[in-house]
This record gives C-alpha cells, sequence and structure tokens, in this order.
C-alpha cells in the first residue's frame, strides 16, 4: 500500500491579496509558514519515504517546513512539473472574484458549487479564452496529474508499505479527485492552504481515504 499525503501548499503573497494564482508564483507569507510548520507538527511520527512537489517555490517552502517540523529532515524534496496548478492563462494573477465571475459567465452558471461539477468544463472555458497560447486542455493536466501519481506508486511498490508526501495546488487537487473520485466533486466548496488529503494505491488503483 502507497499513501500519499497530498497537501495543498500554504498562504501565499497573492493568496493573501486575492490574486488568482496558476503557474504565476510568489513566496509564503509568514502566516502561510506558521501553518505549513502546524502541519509538519501534526504529522509528526509518520515516516515519509519520499517527498514530491512542484517546481513551484511555494509548493517547495511548504514541503521543507513540514518535512521540517515532522521529523523528516533527510528526505530530499524531488520536484516533478506534473505536480504544477493548472495555467491559468490571461486569468493570471487577476482579482479572485473576477476569475470566478468571468468563468461563469462564460458557462452560463450562477454557484462555485456548479463550476466545481463542471471542472472540466472550466479547464476547457480557460484553455478557449487564454490570449497567451500557454493554457492546457483539461485532458493534458488529468493527463499529467495521473501518470506522475502512477510513476511515483510504482517506483515505490518495492517497498510493502509507503508514505509519499506530495505538496502541490488547488485545481490539481480537484483534478486528482476528479479522476479518483468524481462523486466528491459535488461536496467540494474550496481547497483551502494547507488542505491534506490521503490518497492511496493498492497496487490496483487509487481511491481517497475518508
Amino acid at each position: 500500500m502507497t499513501t500519499f499525503y497530498v497537501v495543498r501548499h500554504g498562504e501565499t503573497l497573492l493568496n493573501s491579496i486575492g490574486r488568482a494564482q496558476g503557474w504565476s508564483d510568489s513566496p509564503l507569507t509568514d502566516n502561510g509558514k506558521r501553518t505549513a510548520a502546524e502541519l509538519g507538527a501534526e504529522l509528526n511520527g509518520i515516516i515519509f519515504n519520499a517527498a514530491y512537489t512542484s517546481d513551484m517555490i511555494r509548493a517547495e517552502q511548504t514541503a521543507k517546513l513540514i518535512l521540517s517540523m515532522s521529523g523528516n529532515d533527510n528526505i530530499e524534496i524531488q520536484k516533478d512539473i506534473r505536480l504544477r496548478e493548472w495555467c491559468l492563462g490571461s486569468m493570471e494573477a487577476e482579482h479572485n472574484s473576477l476569475f470566478i465571475q468571468t468563468v461563469s459567465d462564460w458557462l452560463g452558471v450562477s454557484s462555485f458549487a456548479e463550476l466545481n461539477k463542471r471542472l472540466s468544463d472550466v479547464a476547457r472555458a480557460i484553455y478557449e479564452h487564454d490570449t497567451t497560447g500557454a493554457a492546457e486542455p483539461f485532458e493534458d493536466i488529468s493527463s499529467r496529474l495521473k501518470n506522475v501519481f502512477t510513476d511515483i506508486a510504482q517506483s515505490k511498490l518495492r517497498n510493502e508499505n509507503s508514505n509519499i508526501l506530495i505538496v502541490t495546488h488547488a485545481f490539481a487537487i480537484k483534478t486528482l479527485i476528479y479522476l479518483f473520485a468524481p462523486e466528491k466533486l459535488c461536496a467540494i466548496d474550496k481547497v483551502k492552504n494547507v488542505t491534506t488529503l490521503k490518497l492511496l494505491y493498492n497496487g490496483n488503483r487509487f481511491y481517497f481515504k475518508e
């Protein structure tokens, strides 16, 4: 059994001023550092066999604090670009309220819950309205995320049980839920900073632990 501790990074500068953050990056705030350290303390006693983050500074900073405070300072962080957040294209660093309103208008929906339910349509709308050429189709996003978890899980199956720390991003985590527990998407409100989910792999399939 491989247990992935999937964590959203701590609060960043852009988070704190209400800006949408995909491939744009910013460092953790003092509050973001504090909550990441607190999470690490909560995970003290868990021996991690490996730690992976996206290539964003906010993810790496979060992972370092978690590993330090959980007693896993010896684990080297491995960065994988496939763990990146969605690229928001021309909506990068836009005010969150305007970002949500714009996407809602594109899709003709009136609630945040409806946006969660239509996750693939949200990605499609961002991709189709992007003017930068950087946004990805949902198929590419879901494929890279599924592949990175499969690659990590299969590389660690040499051990009977492995605990893997993953620090990634909000839309990336929603995509994992879409892939492995789509029935839960309707119940999601917002993936908050340092939200932690357990994703299990038993050698045959991935599933979330309740």
